[in-house]
């Protein structure tokens, strides 16, 4: 299953060694298999068995196995399971600070200073598909084995893998100029998104309408929802019920709460609504929820 994140602050690895590779796993009938969120951690996304859609801010990316998506810091991202097929997917977040030297060389003036700076950015998508050169998913999948092992140095050869990997973008011509760098208004939007959605995760359970939520990035209901619907790729009630049916999974699976207690908790007055949204991104009722994680599994 999955939980609702907007904003995720997880500390991914420890100071000294800020990176950290997550096993993630879905059965054929999980719809959302990775809520939208964001952090200031660069991610690399590698999808190790199935077809998925990912987005990245407002660009949508059908991905295969042994593709990968590379998503920059700040950026909102998320994926559904549109194929009804088994997901596994590696996430790997790092800051990309760590890779930086203590002194001004070539290195970071050309290649990680632009890239730290937003002035230039890596691929979104690394595809055989679309043009990628095998050896640069190659690098992936080795660091993937190397924290898997985790042999003596493995720490020194990830990083090293992770300067190969932009090295050979660089090679192969796939840095890009950030066109949207400096554009105030790609700036705001991203802004006034994840403003929005702070405010509907903290006000999940009041009833909300469209025109207060609207009024939150003031505009008006008909731009707000055309507005919603091109950053997050959900109407903005169906995205308010995804946040409190994961609030009203969260309290079932600490078996504190039955069903009627966990929809009044999460904003629900009626047992039939809470159930339909419910089903619908849990792929089971309720009540076949709080079982399934009575027994332990």
């Amino acid at each position: 299953m999955f939980e609702h994140r907007y904003r995720e602050d997880k500390l991914h690895g420890v100071p000294e060694f800020p990176l950290d590779i997550y096993k993630v796993e879905h059965p054929a009938d999980a719809y959302s298999i990775l809520p939208v969120h964001w952090h200031s951690e660069m991610e690399i996304i590698y999808l190790a068995e199935g077809k998925a859609e990912f987005r990245i801010e407002d660009r949508r990316f059908a991905v295969s196995a042994g593709e990968a998506l590379i998503v920059h810091p700040g950026e909102l991202h998320s994926g559904i399971n549109d194929q009804g097929v088994v997901i596994c997917y590696y996430s790997i977040v790092f800051k990309l600070s760590w890779l930086s030297s203590f002194q001004a060389d070539r290195i970071e003036e050309l290649f990680l200073g632009p890239i730290l700076l937003e002035k230039a950015r890596l691929p979104a998508l690394l595809s055989t598909s679309v043009g990628t050169p095998s050896v640069l998913l190659d690098h992936v999948r080795q660091l993937l084995i190397r924290y898997k092992q985790r042999s003596p140095g493995y720490e020194m050869s990830i990083k090293g893998l992770l300067f190969l990997l932009i090295a050979d973008i660089c090679q192969y011509g796939l840095i890009k100029r950030n066109e949207d760098q400096g554009k105030r208004p790609a700036r705001e939007a991203n802004q006034q998104i994840k403003k929005l959605l702070a405010y509907m995760e903290e006000h999940a359970r009041d009833k909300l309408d469209l025109d207060q939520l609207a009024a939150v990035v003031s505009l008006s209901r008909s731009h707000f929802c055309k507005f919603f619907k091109t950053q997050t790729g959900m109407r903005p009630m169906e995205y308010l019920n995804f946040i409190r049916i994961n609030q009203a999974a969260n309290l079932l699976r600490t078996g504190s709460y039955n069903v009627l207690e966990a929809a009044l908790e999460s904003g629900y007055q009626h047992a039939s609504y809470f159930s339909k949204w419910f089903k619908f991104y849990m792929n089971m009722t309720p009540s076949e929820y709080k079982a399934y994680y009575s027994t332990g599994l």
